[in-house]
């Protein structure tokens, strides 16, 4: 087995997995990924704790769908909440 490096998205990181462990051993840490999510919502004007809770339920629906329809669904309810969101 090969191993899986999960990385939270650090340039570095993103430009040496591929060359050491080749493209398809790599994957991001859903917890650093939710955590950028949240810090990108300030930038799009959702200032509020309870509304950043809000919005990270919504990821989270995204980010654990487990059919393409759930996913779709999912992203449609996030892109009708802040379509800068959805991008």
């Amino acid at each position: 087995m090969k191993p899986v490096i999960m990385t939270d998205g650090h340039q570095s990181l993103l430009h040496a997995v591929p060359i050491v462990f080749g493209l398809e051993n790599h994957c991001y840490c859903i917890v650093h990924v939710r955590e950028n999510f949240v810090k990108y919502t300030a930038k799009v004007g959702i200032r509020l704790d309870a509304t950043k809770d809000l919005v990270k339920e919504m990821f989270n629906r995204v980010a654990y769908a487990a059919t393409t329809a759930e996913y779709g669904h999912a992203l449609d309810e996030l892109r009708h909440y802040k379509q800068e969101l959805a991008r």
